[in-house]
């Protein structure tokens, strides 16, 4: 089970946009985690918004980024 730290809800990463930042989720193991920084879908890949470089994952699920404020 993915542990959420909003209450938004996770979606399948078939259904990921491709024209927005995404907070996405990877399975690692028989665990899941939640990478720290937003990206962004392009194609068949996946791009780190802050660096805009390509990123080599698999996410699982995916919900809208919403940045952490200090």
């Amino acid at each position: 089970m993915i542990r959420a730290i909003s209450n938004s809800e996770w979606n399948p990463i078939v259904t990921a946009p491709t024209d927005a930042e995404l907070e996405v989720c990877v399975h690692e193991g028989d665990e899941y985690h939640i990478l720290a920084f937003p990206c962004r879908r392009i194609g068949v890949g996946w791009v780190d918004v802050r660096l805009n470089r390509m990123v080599p994952i698999r996410p699982t699920h995916w919900r809208l980024w919403v940045p952490k404020h200090a």
